[in-house]
């Protein structure tokens, strides 16, 4: 296995990864960016409603190996 760094980022935040994940292959990695990108909205949806968190995925070598993004979008069609 060999180690990945998963920095993510939105309009009001960045936070680089220091620490590192070790995965397996590219579906391990794949997962285990949208993974984190799902725990972050969960924990407060509406500060990320109608925006997009990212990640960027860097290898040992700090070479970007991977970027993935989640939206989260409301969009009303009647009164509520």
């Amino acid at each position: 296995m060999a180690l990945y760094f998963f920095d993510v980022h939105n309009s009001q935040f960045s936070a680089r990864d220091e620490d590192g994940k070790e995965c397996e292959n590219r579906d391990s990695i794949s997962a285990e960016a949208l993974r984190q990108l799902c725990v972050i909205a969960k924990d407060d949806p509406l500060l990320h409603m109608n925006g997009t968190i990212g990640a960027v995925v860097r290898d040992e070598h700090d070479h970007v190996v991977l970027t993935a993004n989640l939206v989260l979008a409301v969009v009303w069609v009647g009164d509520a």
